[in-house]
């Protein structure tokens, strides 16, 4: 445990002390919708402070200042203090200080506790200790996002340290095309059938590693066939995109990703730079500490609104967009892309992070570009396929997915860490898979990590193409792991009651009508099987008409928080979708599901 911890800290020790100058520590990034990078030098270390004195492993703060500065501010949320932006933050040598006592802290726990003393029981979430590992596993996802932000700020701010891995020897020795050549500048990529199936989310609670609050749980999908794209999207392909002005396009964007396309006027990936004139197309390409020439065949590195556009683009480009329906990969895809024994689902106690011997990488030991095998990403056809011939199912880069994070039935929230997932279950957060060349430990090298980010954000992050077959009535289904998500919901019905994806090319109509008739079908479904007669009840209800029920002996399905007094017994409650109309003209202006409740009679 401590061989581990160690590691931990001395990769972000080493991530940071690429930093030239004082500035660059302190300097807000270029969009000032984060932190400067001091903050992400203090936060993990903070963190573990905090989470310890939660479980009763301290009993005081170290630097309450400290403890309060690098508290939050991650994720791009609303109660962010981001006036922090204009504090003067610690220099680094303060930071450095407080680590180094922090370090000795958490070290002295580690060697004196009984939990990891030799010979000790299984450690659970129910343990003490479990926050040690929280705090380590914590530090790994901090390493990987601060090294993405380092990207966003000026490459002359950072120098590689002399112990991070080099980038993928494919960038060495060879000067990029100019325009690039499909088979030539970057390889082909054939889409794959897959036969579809049923896929189990979860991760065992009795599984032998470190899990977060969302992987554990459990449900069962169902998913129908599909094709995807057996590598990840190059940089090749993603550059016949941009060539043919499709960042100016605004039929393939999604109306929050034209939004965020035409606030930032983004004309090509946020890491390419351009190195030629307006309009020639030639690009290098931003590493974390380097820029570089451009690696056609290495994967794009995009946010998801630029991955839904470039599928959308691609649809109309084959010519098949009748037929099929192109778009990102979902979770439940994701597994069926996975080896039998890297599924979730799989009855063994094996998982990649738990068999990587000394002296190896992943890379060479699983082919897998991750835990740092290489310090930048890799070809997408570099390392050998899987048994279904897809390459870099896990690492290289993350694969946004369609769906928004969500919880899997039965999760339960981490008494010492109540808002790592709770607060991203507001359908604003999206899935994604596989990890990247910098995930390490259980967030993205473990096959049962599930990661969110907004869409708009920058990961080490590519995507996948999938093409779904158009049904006869012109909707598809597109089975995510958020569908009819339980609670708890960040905000009110943030997720999808329907598999149903609206086709733009279809008569609204008829999507409209099935939309309707699955409605009516789960509110009938919901108060089936009662012997008395249901009376439906909401705001626009009589008190006459809520008497006439008592009299009757009837149920009452409440809609919304209505009281109805202390003569009635809760039979079930539930979250069901509900079809507002215009007043007007009849037409559908919204779904939202809606909290119900059926009531019986105490008498009864």
């Amino acid at each position: 445990v401590l061989d581990y911890f160690d590691n931990t800290w001395a990769l972000t020790d080493m991530l940071f002390s690429s930093f030239q100058h004082e500035d660059a520590f302190v300097q807000p990034p270029p969009h000032h919708l984060r932190h400067p990078m001091a903050f992400y030098y203090g936060h993990p270390t903070c963190f573990y402070v905090n989470k310890c004195r939660l479980a009763g492993l301290l009993d005081g703060p170290v630097d309450a200042y400290y403890e309060d500065l690098f508290q939050v501010g991650v994720d791009e949320m609303r109660w962010d203090d981001m006036s922090k932006n204009e504090k003067e933050w610690p220099l680094v040598d303060d930071v450095q200080a407080y680590r180094r006592t922090v370090y000795e802290l958490i070290k002295g726990l580690i060697l004196s506790h009984p939990d990891l003393e030799d010979g000790h029981g299984p450690i659970t979430a129910t343990s003490q200790s479990w926050a040690l590992f929280m705090g380590m596993e914590h530090e790994r996802i901090h390493l990987e996002t601060s090294s993405v932000l380092m990207q966003e700020h000026a490459v002359d701010n950072f120098v590689k340290p002399a112990l991070f891995p080099d980038v993928h020897p494919s960038a060495h020795g060879r000067l990029p095309a100019k325009t690039p050549v499909e088979g030539v500048d970057f390889p082909a990529n054939r889409m794959i059938a897959v036969a579809g199936g049923d896929v189990r989310l979860g991760k065992p609670l009795d599984f032998p590693s470190y899990g977060w609050d969302n992987e554990y749980g459990a449900k069962t999908v169902s998913v129908g066939p599909f094709a995807a794209s057996s590598q990840l999207v190059s940089n090749g392909e993603f550059w016949q995109f941009v060539k043919d002005s499709g960042y100016l396009a605004q039929t393939h964007w999604s109306t929050t990703g034209w939004a965020w396309r035409a606030f930032r006027n983004t004309k090509w990936p946020q890491f390419w730079r351009a190195a030629g004139p307006q309009g020639s197309h030639e690009y290098t390409l931003r590493t974390i500490f380097d820029e570089i020439p451009m690696q056609w065949d290495w994967p794009v590195q995009v946010n998801y609104h630029e991955a839904q556009a470039y599928c959308r683009w691609k649809n109309a480009k084959d010519g098949n967009a009748a037929t099929e329906y192109y778009h990102v990969i979902t979770e439940p895809m994701h597994q069926l892309l996975r080896d039998a024994g890297d599924r979730s689902e799989s009855p063994t106690d094996d998982d990649a992070i738990l068999r990587l011997s000394a002296g190896t990488t992943s890379a060479t030991a699983h082919g897998r570009n991750t835990n740092l095998s290489h310090g930048s990403f890799s070809p997408v056809d570099a390392m050998a396929t899987n048994a279904q011939g897809f390459h870099d199912v896990f690492g290289n880069a993350w694969q946004w997915c369609e769906d928004h994070m969500s919880a899997l039935p039965g999760f339960a929230v981490h008494p010492i860490y109540d808002d790592f997932t709770v607060p991203c279950f507001d359908g604003e957060h999206h899935v994604i898979m596989g990890g990247s060349y910098m995930s390490s430990g259980d967030n993205g090298a473990s096959k049962f990590a599930r990661y969110h980010f907004r869409p708009h954000f920058f990961q080490h992050a590519g995507f996948r193409v999938v093409s779904s077959p158009i049904q006869h009535d012109s909707v598809v289904e597109v089975v995510t792991s958020c569908l009819n998500a339980p609670l708890p919901h960040a905000v009110v019905a943030p997720f999808r009651a329907s598999p149903q994806v609206f086709v733009h090319r279809a008569p609204a109509s008829i999507f409209l009508e099935r939309l309707e008739q699955q409605a009516a079908t789960q509110w009938r479904d919901f108060s089936a099987g009662q012997e008395a007669p249901v009376v439906h009840v909401d705001a626009s209800t009589s008190s006459s008409a809520v008497s006439d029920a008592v009299a009757q002996g009837s149920l009452l399905l409440v809609v919304e928080d209505i009281e109805v007094g202390d003569g009635w017994t809760l039979v079930k409650e539930g979250l069901l979708p509900k079809i507002e109309k215009d007043a007007a003209d009849g037409n559908v202006r919204r779904v939202v599901m809606t909290k119900v409740a059926l009531w019986q009679p105490k008498t009864m």
